[in-house]
């Protein structure tokens, strides 16, 4: 069982990571399972992370990924990004 999971989470990963790009063509998260489309908000998540975004949650927002993001005062706020890209949009 613990081996079977192990497999798919990495053939999960696999998978988030050659769609990211295409993304940007579709629903910020995807179009699948509940669990893929958790994956993928974590994958986002983590990667904002490594961007130096201090993002708390992410979900999707319009075709783009709203961001709950902890600025260096301690106040929270949102903030917009593409999707596969993850670059900040402006409004």
């Amino acid at each position: 069982m613990i081996k079977n999971t192990v497999i798919a989470l990495i053939a999960a990963a696999s998978f988030a990571g050659a769609v990211a790009p295409a993304m940007a063509d579709t629903e910020a998260f995807g179009t699948g399972s509940t669990e893929m489309r958790e994956f993928t908000a974590d994958s986002i998540l983590t990667n904002l992370h490594q961007k130096g975004v201090n993002a708390t949650a992410v979900e999707e927002w319009g075709g783009l990924v709203r961001a709950y993001v902890t600025l260096d005062n301690g106040q929270q706020t949102m903030e917009l990004f593409q999707p596969g890209s993850l670059e900040k949009v402006s409004l």
